[in-house]
């Protein structure tokens, strides 16, 4: 019989600045460079905060299990109550909190988010996303700062819906975050990432559309279009795929990449699980 696997989420959040043009704070960056440069140090200090990790619909409870340097690990867990019929007849409300590990890893070249998928605690992992950065945004605006996060995808995954609906695509939204992380903003052409923070834009939208009658030819070989999906691919942006006589949108962004790890490895001492989960997002 095989043994049961833990699967974890994976996404990447960038940290933009609200306005490139800002003029400094007395208290904070003086520069948009400094800004940049103390994005994560902001952020590190924001999840240590008394308001973090705050649920604004669900009764939650979140550990800190491991820090090393900026890979940090915590356990969260969600109130579930269940209803139990009893020998005598009645109903009893059971405490249930079902738990799950969450990996924030704080690099600057990194700025992943690896969130294990437990229905039983959070039917979609994206509700674990905005139970981290949602209670953050009032702290991070006050240092001009703000959090995005995409859902990780393999770029195949692009590929195969365009081989699948061949003759049928009429339209593909590239929605990007303007890039803020070297290594995966390169491979976007550079004109499209000048412009995005020329503009002071914190999101922009490729949008392709067919003629009403056609659809649109889109090549692996072709340089722009596959730059689009790599960098959407690593979590900078979302895809969407509009099909002839389909009502309803395709997105990418609902296959997020995961990995797998056994779930008695998630056992063992809180600075070993932390230690292999990050050998796998390496």
């Amino acid at each position: 019989m095989p043994r049961p696997l833990a699967r974890f989420h994976l996404y990447r959040y960038q940290l933009l600045p609200l306005d490139r043009y800002f003029q400094g704070d007395l208290y904070g960056p003086k520069t948009i460079e400094d800004l940049l440069a103390r994005k994560n140090e902001i952020l590190a200090d924001a999840l240590r905060g008394p308001g973090a990790f705050m649920a604004r619909r669900a009764q939650t409870v979140t550990q800190a299990l491991a820090t090393a340097g900026d890979f940090l690990l915590y356990r969260i867990a969600a109130n579930r109550s269940l209803q139990h019929e009893t020998r005598q007849f009645t109903t009893e409300v059971i405490d249930n909190w079902p738990k799950i590990l969450v990996v924030i890893w704080n690099a600057p070249d990194k700025q992943i988010v690896a969130v294990q998928h437990r229905s039983t605690a959070f039917q979609d992992t994206t509700s674990v996303l905005k139970l981290i950065f949602e209670p953050l945004e009032p702290v991070l605006s006050r240092y001009h700062l703000t959090a995005l996060w995409e859902a990780q995808f393999e770029k195949k995954v692009f590929w195969d819906l365009i081989d699948k609906y061949a003759g049928k695509v009429q339209g593909v939204d590239f929605e990007l975050i303007t890039p803020n992380m070297a290594n995966i903003s390169g491979v976007l052409p550079g004109d499209l990432r000048d412009f995005a923070k020329r503009t002071n834009a914190i999101k922009s939208k490729v949008a392709l559309t067919s003629g009403p009658a056609s659809s649109l030819k889109l090549e692996r070989n072709d340089a722009v279009v596959s730059a689009l999906v790599e960098y959407s691919s690593e979590g900078g942006g979302d895809i969407a795929l509009r099909l002839a006589g389909i009502k309803k949108t395709v997105h990418t962004s609902r296959t997020v990449r995961e990995i797998t790890i056994d779930e008695a490895a998630l056992h063992g001492s809180a600075d070993d699980v932390a230690k292999l989960l990050r050998e796998l997002l390496t």
